[in-house]
């Protein structure tokens, strides 16, 4: 008689280590330190990557007459559409970039003010659920789910 191997595992289940909430924990840290390390220069070397597009952008923007309040300052409109368009070509310029625990590096445009901050994100993450983005004070202004501001 010959037996039959039976599996009990589950279809489409994805086989691997499965880490503790301490061994997670110890990720948290090294990606922490990773981000105090390493931040500055991951937004400088992406600022420089995506300057030439977002001056082209930025003029582009400002011949619009709607990007103007009568005051001659800057509408919130244009800052945020700005900051939204940094955002985008600064997470593409660091694309293949991951923390140690394997999250990609994107970036959210803050505002109130222009600029933008790193976030560590899982793979797959919607980064267009951040529409709201972050505030100028750098408190985040959306619910956070699986996004770690750095």
């Amino acid at each position: 008689m010959s037996e039959i191997i039976k599996h009990h595992g589950i279809l489409g289940q994805k086989w691997g280590i499965r880490r503790t909430p301490a061994q997670l924990g110890n990720l948290n840290k090294k990606d922490a330190n990773w981000v105090k390390k390493k931040s500055d220069k991951v937004t400088e070397q992406a600022r420089k990557k995506s300057s030439k597009e977002l001056n082209r952008y930025a003029d582009e923007l400002l011949r619009n007459p709607n990007s103007v309040n009568k005051s001659g300052k800057l509408s919130s409109s244009a800052i945020n559409a700005y900051n939204k368009k940094m955002a985008d070509l600064m997470s593409q310029s660091v694309s293949n970039l991951r923390s140690p625990s394997g999250k990609v590096v994107q970036f959210v445009a803050k505002r109130g003010e222009v600029g933008v901050m790193m976030a560590l994100a899982d793979e797959g993450y919607n980064m267009a659920q951040l529409r709201n983005g972050v505030w100028a004070s750098g408190r985040v202004a959306y619910k956070k789910t699986v996004l770690d501001k750095a």
